[in-house]
């Protein structure tokens, strides 16, 4: 055999190098090649913004104006917006920089403190917390904390805007050309865009979910079915439905919530058409907030084996951490060609912007350092006789 030289060798390096290259660009061309995922659009979404949302949120705000192309296109608010039982830090603390937050010594306080403050809580959330936002469309959910001491009437008065907005009212009135009838500013709603059915669930109190609630999920969910365009289900809800790996802060907490939650669980499984042809399927995934904390894949438990849907939740806007290490953020979406999604979670540091001034140290301090306790576990483990879905 003839020897090749070392000059040879490095001489045809550069020209192996090119072909080897070629081939891989030709094979991930070929037929039958998987593509890579497109991206059609993205939105953003996160939960639980009492105790230091006025910080937060701005911070969750700016980042979402900063994403890379394709830019967001709407920010979920999953519910739980101001504290209501007791003055949020951030707003006690503007009052007075040297309120302590954590062992909250009421002897300072004026005496109308707690009923000024409910009286600006719902208003103060809105100038600090979806203002920031700008132009970007926001969704509101209903949570836990909006019905402390008050209604779903006093809420769909007091967000009436957003709960009423062009995007929803235009989709309630293609539901009721089909059939299916909402009042306008309810708090169970739903929105198709681009090939996406955000829907949210108020599951925000003991009562949820309602048979009219199922009923009308059961509606929706067959008129997507028959939708070829509609790839992709996406719902959102303030407590994790049951079985969930955090059942302790969840549906889970009576009877009512583990029966018809799990009836939604098995529509939602049911509407993934799995069973039909491709072309008929749909992706379903399930987003939730009420426990503090960042967690994916919650559904993946012994109970839902052999039928988990992809599940997150995400309370992590501003409220009081329930792990060690305080972790902000959001979850950015990214809805791919195929109808798939792209889930990622965005962090919030007390670095990001908009820049906290020497004001609000006070604050900051305590929201990046302190704003941390335990975790609440009200499971209920009775017997439950639950019936199928109406």
């Amino acid at each position: 055999m003839p020897k090749v030289s070392t000059i040879s060798l490095r001489f045809l390096a550069p020209f192996l190098a090119a072909i080897l290259l070629a081939a891989i660009v030709l094979a991930r061309a070929a037929p039958g090649a998987p593509p890579e995922p497109a991206v059609r659009w993205s939105f953003a979404l996160s939960g639980d913004s009492r105790d230091c949302g006025d910080l937060v949120m701005p911070k969750i705000a700016a980042a979402v104006a900063a994403e890379d192309a394709p830019g967001i296109d709407l920010f979920w608010h999953l519910g739980d917006f101001r504290r209501m039982y007791d003055i949020d830090c951030d707003m006690l603390k503007r009052a007075d920089p040297a309120n302590d937050c954590l062992k909250r010594p009421t002897a300072s306080l004026p005496d109308q403190a707690m009923g000024d403050y409910l009286t600006a809580a719902w208003g103060d959330f809105v100038e600090y917390q979806v203002k920031p936002f700008g132009k970007t469309p926001v969704l509101l959910g209903i949570g836990n904390h909006e019905l402390m001491g008050r209604t779903r009437d006093d809420f769909r008065r007091a967000f009436q805007p957003w709960l009423t907005q062009k995007l929803l009212h235009v989709q309630r009135e293609v539901d009721a050309s089909r059939g299916i009838f909402t009042t306008e500013g309810d708090t169970s709603y739903h929105v198709v865009i681009n090939g996406v059915d955000l829907i949210y669930l108020d599951n925000a109190d003991e009562k949820a979910f309602t048979s009219q609630q199922l009923v009308w999920l059961s509606g929706i969910l067959a008129e997507d079915a028959k939708d070829e365009s509609i790839r992709t289900i996406v719902v959102g809800l303030h407590a994790a439905l049951p079985f969930s790996s955090w059942r302790g802060h969840a549906m889970d907490s009576s009877c009512q919530g583990i029966c018809s939650g799990r009836q939604a669980y098995d529509l939602l499984f049911g509407a993934q058409r799995l069973s039909g042809p491709p072309a008929k399927r749909k992706n379903v995934y399930v987003f939730s907030s009420h426990s503090h904390l960042f967690v994916a894949n919650v559904y993946d438990t012994p109970e839902h084996f052999g039928q988990v849907l992809p599940g997150w939740i995400i309370g992590t806007a501003g409220a009081q951490q329930y792990t060690d290490a305080i972790s902000y953020g959001y979850v950015r979406v990214d809805v791919n060609a195929d109808g798939t999604i792209t889930s990622r979670f965005r962090p919030i540091m007390r670095t990001s912007p908009p820049a906290t001034g020497p004001a609000e140290a006070p604050l900051a301090d305590f929201c990046f350092q302190e704003n941390k306790g335990k975790w609440w576990n009200d499971e209920y483990k009775g017997p439950c006789a639950c019936g199928a879905a109406p």
